[in-house]
């Protein structure tokens, strides 16, 4: 996609400047705000976090779970109660 941008000549001054500061062009740094400004994509936490803060994690909510809480029967868990048209 190709933009074209009327600015004033404050407003292009201003871009430059900022896209100096950062080593960057204008147009490297525009992209740069699309990216930043875009609604985030769904992303899982295991993709964001090293392997070891997944793992902490994980492991805080595993023990945040309530230990008296009873198992399903085996009945509870068949193939045969999940699925009962099927059979």
């Amino acid at each position: 996609m190709t933009l074209t941008l009327k600015l004033s000549p404050e407003g292009e001054a201003a871009l430059n400047a900022q896209a100096h500061a950062r080593g960057m062009s204008v147009e490297e740094w525009l992209l740069e705000l699309a990216k930043r400004t875009r609604p985030p994509v769904a992303r899982s936490l295991q993709d964001e976090l090293t392997p070891e803060e997944w793992v902490r994690q994980f492991d805080a909510w595993v023990e945040d779970h309530d230990r008296t809480t009873p198992p399903l029967s085996d009945e509870a868990i068949s193939r045969e109660s999940i699925y009962p048209d099927r059979f």
